[in-house]
């Protein structure tokens, strides 16, 4: 999975290994080439533009050039622009580099992910609220993603000129600044999950740059904290896959990269709760952490009450959810007056924006 959706992307396609290709190579990965949530969740539940059509930047921005973003930014790995949407973490917190700069995330899907979403059997238009509330009330239609569904979410670092950018995969980033004017930087890759349906309740796996322990920070009331390092949620068998994937990569920027861990089921062989989580995208909860058990917990509800919490409140305080997930019982527990339904593990549905007119079937 690491080799396959960090291989280079064909050229002017979105999704589809380069078959000359090398790992490594100065060219868009096939995940950066992925729908971005910002082309597929759009103001007033706007069409999605189609598959291979970029239209990342809000708005109908129109990007610079490849050439004006080397001019201003330098070269760099791949020339894939991406849209940071997100600024903070699942919990609204946030994280720094050394330079105080707030670590910034976006989230992608393959095209067999996104068709699914955008025309699924039963017609229901679920990159719109209304579509997610008509599959709501219809007592036959289960949240159903194509065993060949895949999801991405990279946490990047932006990068100024005195940075050394030698361990990093770097790219072009955009993002809203002040007066939610664009702003443009070179970043590098921190971390990232995969998430793939190609076992039924979802296949879990993360990632992180192997500075990130002493590299990047906590961050709070516009100071930095302390370093986030080092993940207390390794896999014991992490080690060996690395020493393949250093093997694999040698010689290329992904040779600074780690697998932490991945999961396949919500509780071990022994009936414990898997714990897992990544330091740059779970930073404040790694001991209640757990992949499958938080993404169970998708869901969709009626409009007065749209989601139910993704955390537990055990301790008074905010907690992931770990072990086994018997959604119907917490729904009714939360809630007993509403009804809710499972979204199949997808969190990214709920970027769903109200559609401006009739919600499409």
């Amino acid at each position: 999975m690491f080799v396959s959706m960090n291989w280079p992307a064909l050229a002017n396609s979105r999704g589809v290994p380069d078959p000359k290709g090398q790992l490594g190579q100065s060219a868009s990965t096939v995940w950066e080439t992925f729908k971005n949530v910002s082309e597929v969740y759009l103001p007033a539940g706007a069409t999605p533009c189609p598959w291979g059509t970029v239209c990342e930047l809000p708005g109908g921005i129109t990007p610079p050039t490849l050439q004006q973003l080397q001019s201003a930014y330098g070269a760099t790995n791949s020339p894939w622009l991406h849209f940071l949407s997100q600024d903070s973490m699942i919990d609204g917190q946030q994280i720094v580099d050394a330079n105080a700069s707030v670590i910034r995330y976006d989230v992608r899907c393959n095209q067999d992910h996104f068709n699914y979403v955008v025309g699924n059997p039963s017609g229901y238009a679920l990159y719109t609220l209304q579509g997610q509330e008509q599959a709501l009330s219809d007592g036959g239609f289960a949240f159903a993603f194509p065993s060949a569904a895949v999801e991405v979410k990279a946490a990047w670092r932006v990068l100024g000129p005195s940075d050394d950018d030698s361990r990093y995969w770097t790219a072009y980033g955009a993002y809203l600044g002040a007066n939610q004017t664009i702003v443009y930087a070179k970043i590098g890759l921190t971390a990232f999950h995969i998430t793939s349906n190609v076992a039924p309740g979802w296949v879990f796996m993360t990632y992180e740059q192997v500075d990130n322990p002493t590299a990047t920070f906590t961050y709070f009331l516009g100071k930095k904290g302390r370093a986030v390092g080092p993940n207390t949620t390794v896999n014991p068998g992490a080690a060996a896959f690395n020493q393949q994937l250093r093997a694999r990569a040698l010689g290329t920027k992904w040779q600074y990269y780690n697998i932490i861990g991945w999961q396949t089921a919500e509780t071990d062989s022994d009936g414990k709760p898997v714990i897992l989580a990544n330091t740059n995208i779970e930073t404040y909860f790694p001991k209640t952490s757990s992949c499958m058990s938080c993404h169970a917990m998708a869901n969709i509800g009626p409009t007065s009450h749209v989601r139910l919490d993704m955390w537990s409140y055990a301790s008074g305080g905010i907690e992931g959810r770990v072990g086994t997930i018997d959604f119907a019982a917490i729904a009714k527990k939360m809630d007993p007056a509403d009804t809710f339904k499972p979204m199949n593990s997808v969190w990214s549905l709920r970027e769903a924006h109200t559609q401006a007119g009739p919600a499409a079937k």
